[in-house]
């Protein structure tokens, strides 16, 4: 039988947020080798155990999942009826020594998320690739049951090593479209996760502020851009998921991104600066698809001072 070999990094293009209905179609995308296991491992260039992919899906009690760091719990000692934590876990386990060695040589994790994991952060069903990060520390602890387990750190690494499509493509796709799709976006030079594409297509690429639709080229070509509503990055950024999203055109992007707009908790757009008689509040351009989660439009908020 031949030895599966780690595979580190994104894989076949698949962008981050893309999402799958089973385990079974995670494997076939070569996103997670196992159908059912949590940790994805094989070997290195130096044929060492290595681990490439992580499933979070509510699998062991004392996993943690904050979007950009995750506590996650190793495999071994539970008891295939209940899920229970039964016995110690090691670093013999072929998985736990796989993240370990992952460690120690710095590779790239791919983390899927699952629907049973950490709500505000998973799909609403099936699964979703969320990108990759990095294993920072790993440790033997007592875990909430008593028993021995093996803990590894890993934190998301920065947007700009997220990059998964190369500059010179991206260039290609602005100045002569994109074959074979029906609905085609000019977009600015910068990276769109699967996460992005899908809001702009609920959207039907109108900006769900001002409702303008702005067209670009002879063709019908659409502009708008993915906006965060608590931003990417730093300690405290938040997360590429659909309900962190809004579809916008550029000038209310910019407007939200510099605490000119605001939304209320009922989805409210508020104009801070606005005068006369122009309206100060409009009500957000929604789908139900769309669900806008309540947290970070308050984060949004607090780091205004609103």
């Amino acid at each position: 039988m031949v030895a599966y070999r780690a595979v580190f990094g994104h894989v076949d293009e698949v962008l981050t947020g893309a999402l799958f209905d089973s385990r079974r179609e995670v494997k076939e995308a070569k996103l997670h080798k196992e159908r059912e296991a949590g940790i994805s491992w094989g070997l290195d260039g130096d044929d060492h155990r290595a681990a490439d992919a992580i499933v979070l899906n509510n699998g062991y009690e004392d996993d943690r999942d904050l979007w950009s760091e995750v506590l996650y719990t190793g495999a071994g000692g539970r008891d295939r009826n209940t899920g229970r934590q039964v016995e110690d876990q090691t670093w013999e386990n072929r998985g736990n020594a796989g993240l370990r060695h992952s460690r120690t040589k710095g590779y790239p994790v791919r983390v899927i998320r699952g629907a049973e994991g950490e709500k505000v952060y998973s799909p609403d069903s099936g699964y979703r690739y969320d990108g990759l990060y990095r294993v920072v520390n790993c440790w033997i602890e007592e875990g909430k049951s008593g028993f021995q387990i093996c803990r590894f750190k890993l934190v998301r690494m920065a947007e700009d090593e997220q990059e998964i499509i190369p500059l010179e493509r991206q260039v290609q796709e602005v100045m002569h479209g994109v074959p074979r799709r029906r609905t085609t976006t000019v977009e600015r030079i910068v990276r769109d996760t699967e996460v992005v594409r899908r809001v702009k297509r609920w959207h039907d690429y109108t900006c769900q502020i001002c409702r303008i639709s702005l067209m670009v080229g002879a063709d019908g070509a659409s502009y708008v851009e993915g906006a965060h509503i608590q931003a990417l990055g730093g300690e405290d950024g938040g997360p590429d998921v659909d309900g962190n999203v809004l579809s916008l055109c550029p000038n209310c992007h910019v407007r939200l991104d510099r605490g000119a707009l605001y939304l209320t908790d009922d989805l409210r757009v508020i104009d801070r600066y606005a005068t006369g008689s122009e309206s100060v509040s409009v009500p957000l351009r929604t789908v139900e698809r769309h669900r806008i989660e309540q947290r970070f439009v308050r984060s949004h908020r607090r780091k205004w001072g609103i």
